[in-house]
């Protein structure tokens, strides 16, 4: 990449990439291989430590001591900058899309654990929370703090930079495990972890397709906020922008809506649960994984493929999912 940029060193391995052996032989289909992105240690783990890694070095850089973001109640991306400004000791606010009615349970709970200040916007609107979040940085300046914005899940051009390394990195294991995945499929939530791959493909060049399954927006919305977000990383590299046509991002396992899991979404996580211990949320990765099993059901996938999921992490939404979700796993 041509532009040096600050980074912070906040998990100190390579994410590993796991065979699902059983998985595999169960589904009869293409060979598939996890990365496990939920392990990158930082208050329980997930996609947004790679991504936070770019921006909070520059927040550190830009000597602010205030960090502010936002997302839903349950919002991974919150959870992660509060328990990463606990380990740096910066002040975290959280302004929360929703109201405070909110139970205090799963990642907002661990918000709490992690020192955050939380305030709800009283809004779902995340254009209008942005602009709230500018005005509380102006305010919290008029009384000695340095406040940093950072967008609903980590959606940034300094974000992307932390998933075209991940890119990287895939490369690299390939050459270790001495396989080549024909393609690389990721839940496609605000768009930045697709965003950042498809940087990274670009960058070396690569014929792979990612495929990005959308847990939140119809896919022109989604591909309108992956295109952007492209844009801004090349923006902080300091680069021309590399056209990436065929970003391919499907809506198809949206089911009801953001973050509310279906029949499919719940298979998929015993599924993958009993067959090789690992779980699965319900907002993200299940409803991904779900859309990759259909596609390989369906045929849309050779088996003569080598496919790579990036398991974006999530846990805490196991355990704010509804009793009548929960009772699912009681029958199984």
């Amino acid at each position: 990449m041509k532009k040096q940029l600050k980074k912070l060193f906040l998990f100190n391995r390579t994410t590993p990439v796991e065979y699902l052996e059983r998985l595999t032989k169960q589904l009869a289909g293409p060979k598939i291989f996890i990365k496990r992105d939920d392990l990158t240690d930082v208050a329980l783990g997930g996609n947004k430590v790679r991504k936070l890694e770019y921006i909070l070095a520059d927040a550190l850089e830009k000597k602010c001591d205030t960090i502010i973001t936002t997302g839903g109640p349950q919002s991974n991306h919150a959870r992660i900058t509060a328990g990463v400004c606990a380990k740096l000791g910066l002040r975290c606010v959280l302004l929360l899309s929703g109201n405070k009615k909110e139970l205090l349970e799963g990642n907002l709970l661990l918000d709490k654990i992690f020192g955050a200040e939380i305030r709800f916007a009283d809004s779902w609107d995340f254009e209008k929370i942005h602009l709230m979040m500018e005005e509380l940085a102006k305010h919290l300046a008029l009384n000695g703090h340095k406040a940093y914005t950072i967008p609903v899940g980590g959606a940034s051009g300094l974000g992307t930079i932390g998933y075209a390394e991940c890119f990287s990195e895939i490369l690299e294991q390939e050459k270790a495990l001495k396989v080549e995945f024909s393609r690389i499929v990721t839940a496609n939530g605000s768009g930045g972890t697709q965003a950042g791959l498809e940087i990274g493909k670009a960058e070396h060049k690569s014929k792979k397709e990612i495929l990005g399954m959308s847990v939140l927006f119809k896919k022109e919305k989604a591909l309108e906020y992956v295109k952007k977000e492209i844009a801004l990383g090349y923006e902080v590299l300091g680069k021309d922008l590399s056209l990436n046509p065929g970003i391919i991002i499907d809506d198809s396992y949206l089911g009801e809506g953001y973050a509310i899991p279906d029949q499919r979404v719940l298979e998929t996580i015993g599924l993958l649960g009993r067959t090789e211990g690992i779980i699965l949320d319900p907002v993200y990765t299940g409803k991904a994984f779900g859309g990759l099993i259909d596609y390989i059901k369906l045929g849309k996938i050779n088996t003569s493929e080598n496919v790579l999921f990036v398991h974006t992490g999530g846990y805490p939404g196991i355990v704010n999912m509804t009793e009548r979700h929960k009772k699912y796993f009681e029958n199984i």
